[in-house]
């Protein structure tokens, strides 16, 4: 069952993904495990390598910087305002192309990536196997190594 949820500005769960900032904006108990919605800031020059969400889509908007999305072959540079859905099973990246920290704000539907990217982060990121067979097991594919 959803509930109806209102954070000002700045307000959430505040975390790391991968050691990129982050700041947890709904909770599956809230939305009916419907959605996850997260802020994320993501230094210039750094992003996630190509990967796959086997059981989410996801969406990605750029709230600030310029970065380039790539979906399968495609790479498209997007600034700020930009607007991405990525259906589940479809390759993609991004990147903040920009000279100074980036912010995106980023979906998953349904929920329950969060409790994926809390272990996710506990990783070694020097460890793409160890990397490769976690992501597996919670339906996501990690393509190139990176900081993910």
């Amino acid at each position: 069952m959803s509930e109806t949820m209102l954070l000002k500005p700045r307000e959430g769960q505040r975390t790391k993904i991968t050691g990129f900032d982050a700041i947890y904006r709904t909770y599956k108990s809230v939305t009916g495990n419907l959605l996850d919605y997260f802020e994320l800031v993501v230094p210039a020059g750094q992003g996630a390598p190509l990967h796959i969400h086997h059981k989410n889509d996801e969406s990605l908007h750029v709230l600030a910087g310029d970065f380039t999305f790539q979906v399968e072959e495609t790479e498209s540079r997007a600034p700020t305002g930009t607007f991405l859905y990525i259906p589940r099973g479809v390759p993609h990246k991004f990147t903040n192309i920009g000279t100074t920290e980036g912010r995106l704000i980023g979906t998953f539907t349904p929920a329950g990536t969060f409790e994926f990217f809390d272990k996710l982060t506990e990783l070694s990121q020097d460890d793409f196997e160890e990397i490769q067979a976690y992501s597996k097991k919670y339906g996501h594919e990690v393509l190139e190594a990176g900081n993910y």
